[in-house]
């Protein structure tokens, strides 16, 4: 009996161990190895460097700008413009041209009708800018009145708008809250206050980089008229 115990013992310890070697043999191709972590989490960080690069903006040099007035769409063209002042582009339709003004303002210039621009920053947090613009507008005319805005679409929804006149010209003075917040003051002829492909070139502003505090509006109570415009 003993050779055959001996015989059995023997056999029961070779399953033993060839189990083992197979638990470990399986739980090796199991468990991922330090380089296959490494390669994936390359992987993954590479994907995400992609995905960020394909969401960069491209923008063209030129495209055409549509909007709609009375009723009737009209579509222009429109070319890419930077303003190195504030550190924005815009699309800027034809017979428009766009200008620095000092400080930290940029102006687009048409004939008789000019947009001034002036970006807002997060270091003018304390400025109520709603009462900027309505005393901007009082300083034209005593009669200026706030323009709903709160059933408007786009550029112009929840904007604090007021618009003035005086004998020749139309003032209109914003406070646009979208992606880029900016103060807007447009003077157009008042017979020719066509104001829809003025917020259509306004629509496109994007910043290019971070800018520096807009000096502009250190001052907010300053009145701006048309006697300005030089």
């Amino acid at each position: 009996m003993k050779p055959l115990y001996k015989a059995a013992a023997v056999s029961i310890l070779g399953l033993s161990l060839l189990s083992g070697c197979g638990t470990q043999q399986e739980a090796a191709k199991t468990l991922p190895s330090k380089h296959t972590e490494k390669q994936s989490s390359e992987q993954t960080q590479g994907a995400s460097t992609d995905h960020q690069e394909q969401n960069k903006k491209i923008r063209l040099l030129e495209k055409k700008l549509s909007y709609t007035r009375n009723g009737k769409t009209y579509e222009e063209m429109a070319y890419l413009k930077t303003s190195e002042n504030q550190s924005f582009s815009l699309y800027v339709l034809e017979g428009w041209e766009l200008e620095a003004e000092e400080p930290n303002a940029d102006v687009l210039l048409k004939d008789d009708s000019f947009v001034r621009i002036s970006l807002l920053h997060p270091e003018g947090g304390e400025i109520d800018y709603g009462k900027t613009v309505e005393e901007q507008a009082k300083a034209v005319s005593a009669d200026a009145a706030r323009q709903p805005t709160d059933t408007l679409q786009g550029l112009l929804h929840d904007a604090v708008w007021y618009k003035a006149y005086t004998n020749d010209t139309a003032v209109n003075v914003i406070w646009l809250k979208g992606n880029v917040p900016m103060i807007v003051n447009i003077q157009t002829p008042r017979e020719q206050e066509v104001l829809e492909p003025i917020f259509a070139m306004l629509s496109t502003v994007e910043k290019t980089e971070v800018t520096k505090p807009n000096e502009s509006l250190d001052n907010p109570n300053e009145p701006t008229s048309s006697s300005n415009k030089q």
